[in-house]
């Protein structure tokens, strides 16, 4: 019955499709159809086009009345009609193809030499295999089946030991597969040697590798998304294999049993872990332990109970120093300890042995050392402490014995009496959290329901420790949350309402960027690519890794959001609302993906108001009024409230509310909703649930320490740096894809200057040229910058949780903006300068003007920290955008465009930057002035202003000319008086010569050519004085926003 298909695209085999059961339907419907085509890709598919049923030991095609039918080998089919191997499948005209691959008859030989034919022609045209051009629905409770295996060009080996590797699915066992070369490759890469179908999600391309070592066997799992585990846990170096072994392909994946007779377990070693660090040297692991540098145990845990054991977190190894005196740990092949995981550095720390204590140091990692929850650089570890290293735990014993736990898919939360109190308007205290405690075992899929302000997100915000709680504690594996918050960030991921995703960037480069920001700083680029593709495929956008996201749907935006925090492998993954917004089909497809995620060995929380697909979860919380009123299974959660289903869930959780309301009146709606919530919660304390969920597993706890307010670790000078550059290179990135936005900015300043030559006589004063630099520099500046910190704010506040510095931060933002606002300054200045070389708008400058340069850049910088701190204040694109105008309109009526300041406008005017910007321009002219305010001394106006100046040599041509006048008119006057006196003593005198009058200068005018004067300089400000002004103005604003910022967290 079983039968394999094979997805074709001209002619080449691609992904293959594995299936045991008798009905297979296919089509775009995502519930009903087990293959199913994307809508938007093939949409010549109908959402119910065919099935294949298993009919009388014959496959047998049924099409259900497609709009454009179905194909077998081109023929149309018009009845049902059986099909054969080598069978090619159309779904509609162009449409998809499926070649059948192979499928059990009752006489296999009958069938196989046409299997392998076709399998041997497919091998030779492999190409990558495309995730989500379409998906595969399977039953979850049964492990995805492996393609049959290929044994091709296997090499016979030397050694007449054979081992078998017997699949295991469920009650089904495939045939046993032969291992005869040195060394096999297991995963879903079609070059592998065991490929498994493409829907094993859990399964990585290249998984794991099985290796003959001497007289045994190996197995090494190859950085693998899911891990590989060995009865039962997971390893992390390679791990010899013993007769009986179980590997697993992820939790949750695909179960292999190695088949070795001759080879059998060492006493003690039933439970595989790392069995020995030395594995190509070991001969027997009873005789090794001791003998080698490093002695390694074993646990000795028990498997039958293997729901304890899963809770628990694994001992990998425990080894003492024995000859050595350190041991290294890290993630490279070199080191003593070596730890797998992209959060642990190459060479992470080191542990030396002293005279009498074991000592632990940080290699400078990225990701650091914590002993108790605090990073340290070397400290001492006594017995009690507790180191991590990524999801590794290290603890030494009296003996000086070291074990190493990991702690990855055994993350257990405690919540234990968490409360949350805010004040309202009236300065009362709202408990929006009344003493929460609930336990949440690891790998459960919990959901958090209840009415619109049950406490849904607060309740999820306190227990990924966003917002800290008032009261209580979150326990993580028994650490305090709180308090160990540094250390637990990486396992802990966050998917809030809002996507965490730049819309501009393509899939692959957002996710790029996450791992650079995130891992280990040495990862290398092929590790980083490495671990994309494996996060592409378990959330399927395989497809869309090149594809911005600005063009994905919304459903596949909120993969690409959860895509994000896979990145680090977290173990615990919180989601706000994921589903909402989102159509029911593409919601049921991402709650199916977090029970797959769930299924992979990790917690997955989440709050939802749907109610649609409330039974894929494991456990549901249900809040109301910030109390809890139950916490067990969705189908106890129906007979607690006495529902029918989960459509009227809610109506019963809130019947009590309205059935009071009738009978006291709506007036005290708030006291009846409070008192109802109260009474919910006592009930649920009452019920086996409340015993089996709380009680029991948090009275394991103990007494629980009140937490402490954590510190916060510093990044460090080169983590900085590191952290600026990557911040830089994303900013940059994310603002060169919106070409015509780029576009419109840097078009506008030559625009500027054009106009500005428009409007700029050529005989006017200088005095508007400089001002519109000095305004332009700062309205450049503030009007980008102003979005820029609101608008990815989700994207901040996620990577803040996580190990985002402010500095860093907001320097990435100076750094790209200050690039972009330069270049608009470069624009406006050089056409502006042109055109005073030109001789068509005269612009005067000293040192051809780059001092007025500096100055206008200078000015720009502080209208970008103007704009961020904007944007750190508001909470809203569209606030921030209309603050722009208010704070650029007292920049022109206070920076003294209209004439000199005097009074309050000279004060207003010291706070402006455009105010200091402008006299600095003015002063670096080199021109003097129309006003007496600021006129040079050695100037032409003698210090006084061109319009005293005039008015000064005209007051001294009046004088000069009345002297004259009154000089002529004493000497007319004594000529005529003696002619007089002559003729009235009967002389008869010569008429007098009078002389010639005097000849009065004309006045001096304003010249019509003012374009070598400015109107005034400021009495208050000088060249250097008003640079030192600007930059501390920069400086405040940017220590003013770092302040901003920081008091958001503290917030």
């Amino acid at each position: 019955m079983k039968i394999i298909l094979a997805k074709e695209c001209e002619g080449k085999q691609l992904s293959e499709l594995s299936f045991n059961q008798q009905l297979i339907r296919i089509g775009r419907d995502t519930v009903d159809c087990q293959v199913v085509f994307d809508n938007e890709q093939f949409p010549m598919v109908s959402r119910r086009h065919c099935e294949l049923h298993w009919q009388n030991g014959n496959w047998v095609l049924h099409d259900l009345n497609s709009s454009y039918g179905t194909f077998i080998d081109g023929q149309k089919v018009t009845a049902p009609q059986t099909v054969k191997v080598g069978n090619g499948l159309q779904f509609g005209l162009d449409g998809p193809v499926l070649r059948v691959v192979w499928f059990e008859v009752e006489d296999y030989s009958l069938q196989k030499s046409a299997a392998t034919s076709l399998r041997n022609r497919s091998l030779q045209n492999l190409v990558k295999v495309r995730q989500d051009e379409f998906s595969v629905s399977f039953d979850s409770s049964s492990v995805p089946s492996p393609n049959i295996p290929k044994q091709i060009n296997q090499s016979q080996s030397p050694d007449s030991q054979i081992a078998n590797l017997e699949f295991v699915s469920g009650h089904l066992t495939s045939i046993p597969y032969r291992i005869t070369k040195d060394s096999i490759w297991l995963g879903r890469d079609l070059d592998g040697d065991i490929v498994f179908e493409a829907s094993a999600v859990m399964v990585s391309r290249r998984h794991a590798a099985i290796s003959r070592q001497n007289d045994g066997f190996t197995i090494h799992d190859n950085d693998s998304f899911n891990g590989t585990l060995v009865n039962e846990q997971r390893i992390s170096a390679p791990t010899p294999l013993y007769h009986n072994d179980e590997i697993q392909l992820g939790i949750g994946g695909p179960v292999l049993r190695f088949d070795a007779p001759w080879r059998i377990a060492p006493k003690g070693a039933s439970l595989a872990g790392q069995r020995l660090i030395d594995i190509g040297q070991q001969v027997n692991a009873a005789e090794q332990v001791g003998s080698q540098t490093i002695a390694v145990g074993v646990s000795s845990v028990s498997r039958k109970n293997s729901k304890d054991h899963f809770a628990q977190p694994q001992l990998l190894m425990s080894l003492t120093f024995g000859s050595k005196r350190e041991l290294n740990i890290g993630r490279a092949e070199t080191n003593d300890i070596k730890l797998d995981g992209l959060l642990i550095s190459n060479c992470h720390a080191r542990l030396l042995q002293t005279n009498s204590d074991i000592v632990i140091e940080d290699l400078n990692s990225t990701n650091g050392v914590y002993i108790n929850g605090k990073r340290i650089t070397r400290q001492v570890i006594s017995p009690n402490d507790a180191v991590q290293i990524g999801s590794f735990l290290i603890k030494v014993d009296q003996a000086g014995r070291i074990r190493i736990f990991d702690t990855r898919s055994k993350t257990r939360i405690d919540s234990v009496n968490l409360s949350k109190e805010v004040k309202d308007r009236s300065g009362g205290i709202v408990r929006l959290l009344d003493n929460v405690s609930l336990s949440i075992q690891p790998n459960e899929f919990i959901g958090l329901l209840g009415p619109s302000g049950a406490g849904k997100s607060i309740l999820m915000e306190a227990m990924n420790g966003m917002r800290p709680a008032s009261g209580g504690s979150i326990l993580i594996n028994n650490l305090d949350l709180y308090e160990h918050l540094d250390s637990l960030k990486q396992s802990i991921g966050y998917v809030p309402q809002d996507d965490i995703i730049h819309r501009e960037l393509t899939v692959y480069r957002t996710l790029y960027y996450v791992a650079k920001l995130r891992l280990s700083s040495d990862v290398s680029s092929s590790e980083i690519k490495k671990i994309i593709d494996e996060v592409l495929d378990v959330t399927g956008l395989s497809e869309r890794r090149d594809v911005p996201i600005k063009r994905l749907s919304g459903g596949q935006r909120k993969r690409v959001s959860i895509a994000v925090e896979l990145i680090t492998k977290p173990s615990v993954i919180f989601l706000d609302e994921p589903t909402s917004g989102l159509d029911p089909a593409t919601e049921e497809k991402i709650m199916k993906l977090f029970r797959q995620i769930a299924e992979s060995g990790r917690t997955v929380i989440l709050t939802t108001h749907a109610m649609e697909n409330v039974k894929l979860f494991d456990k549901i919380v249900v809040l109301m009024r910030g109390k809890l009123a139950f916490y067990g299974k969705p189908d106890e959660a129906l007979k607690h409230l006495d529902a029918s289903s989960f459509k009227d869930f809610y109506d019963k959780l809130e019947e009590p509310i309205e059935q009071k309301i009738k009978q006291h009146g709506n007036g005290n709606r708030y006291q009846i909703t409070e008192q109802v919530a109260e009474d919910w919660k006592k009930k649920f304390t009452h019920t086996p649930q409340y015993k089996k969920n709380v009680y029991e597993p948090l009275k394991e706890l103990g007494k629980v320490k009140s937490h402490n307010v954590r510190k916060s670790y510093r990044l460090g000078i080169f983590g900085s740096i590191r952290q600026w550059l990557t911040l830089s290179r994303r900013y940059a990135e994310v603002l060169l894809r919106d070409k015509l936005n780029l576009f419109i900015l840097f078009v506008q300043a030559p625009l500027i200057a054009l106009l500005t030559y428009f409007v700029m006589g050529a005989n006017q004063p200088r005095d508007f040229v400089y001002f519109i630099l000095s305004l332009v520099a700062v309205w450049f500046g503030t009007s980008v910058a102003a979005r820029e910190i609101i608008r990815e704010r989700p994207v901040y506040k996620r990577e803040r949780m996580v190990n985002l510095g402010l500095v860093p931060y907001l320097f990435s933002k100076f750094f790209v903006l200050g690039i972009i606002v330069g270049i608009q300054c470069l624009l406006l200045f050089v056409p502006l300068k042109l055109l005073d070389v030109s001789g068509l708008m005269p612009m005067p400058g000293e040192m051809f003007g780059i001092p007025q340069l500096w100055a206008m850049l200078l000015t720009a910088a502080v209208g970008i920290a103007l704009g961020l701190l904007i944007s750190a204040l508001v909470r809203t694109s569209e606030l921030a955008t209309s603050l722009v105008p208010l704070i650029l309109i007292p920049q022109i009526l206070f920076s003294g465009l209209v004439g000199v300041p005097s009074g309050i406008n000279r004060a207003a005017g010291l706070i402006m930057p455009a105010t200091w910007s402008f006299d600095t321009m003015k002063r670096f002219s080199t021109l003097d002035t129309l006003e007496e305010e600021g006129a040079e001394l050695d100037g032409k106006t003698n210090g006084q202003g061109l319009y005293k100046y005039i008015e000064t040599e005209n007051d001294k041509i009046i004088a000069d000319a009345k002297k004259e006048l009154d000089e002529y008119k004493y000497d007319t006057e004594r000529k005529l008086d003696d002619f007089k006196a002559k003729l009235n003593n009967g002389k008869n005198p010569v008429a007098p010569q009078l002389d010639e009058p005097p000849v009065i200068a004309d006045a001096k005018k304003l010249p019509v050519n003012l374009s070598e004067y400015i109107t005034f300089l400021h009495p208050w400000m000088d060249e250097v004085l008003n640079q030192i002004v600007l930059m501390i103005m920069f400086g405040l604003l940017v220590i003013a926003t770092l302040i901003v910022l920081r008091m958001q967290d503290i917030g």
